[in-house]
């Protein structure tokens, strides 16, 4: 069966403190629950106050995802980044990978402000791929040793 990839960015609503942990643990509940039936895997980034995501699977089910995110009223100002097909997966797990992370503490942000606050709508396309692809390599990597972490404790 043939893969594909999408991969957008979107304004998450302005969630701070442990109501941040708390509302990302809840969205990946979900989204896990939906996507484990479908065969939809990938990535989600949580930096400040925007998602990136990363999704891979069959052509209908991720489009089926991809038109449900931007009905959900989590996510505003959805933009679609890049979308076709993919060889293999970089996220094999059937779990979300997941990760919040502040621009202002992580270097890989740094080479990619516009102005002193991050944003992704600001950044040229080509730019935002390569953004993009930078951060799905280290979570997969990241994603991968946690997993087996997990599994060693268990």
């Amino acid at each position: 069966m043939p893969l594909y990839a999408i991969t957008y960015i979107s304004r998450a609503p302005e969630v701070r403190g442990e109501n941040r942990k708390l509302f990302l643990n809840s969205l990946i509940k979900q989204a896990d629950a939906k996507n484990l039936k479908t065969g939809v895997s990938g990535c989600l980034i949580h930096v400040d106050d925007f998602f990136i995501q990363l999704l891979e699977g069959p052509r209908g089910p991720l489009s089926e995802t991809y038109n449900r995110i931007v009905q959900d009223e989590r996510h505003s100002e959805v933009n679609l980044v890049a979308a076709g097909p993919i060889l293999t997966r970089q996220f094999t797990s059937p779990n979300l990978a997941a990760f919040d992370i502040a621009s202002e503490t992580n270097p890989v942000f740094l080479k990619f402000r516009v102005r002193p606050e991050f944003c992704p709508y600001q950044i040229a396309p080509d730019a935002l791929a390569g953004l993009i692809e930078q951060i799905a390599i280290v979570c997969a990597r990241l994603d991968t040793a946690n997993r087996k972490g997990r599994d060693k404790a268990a």
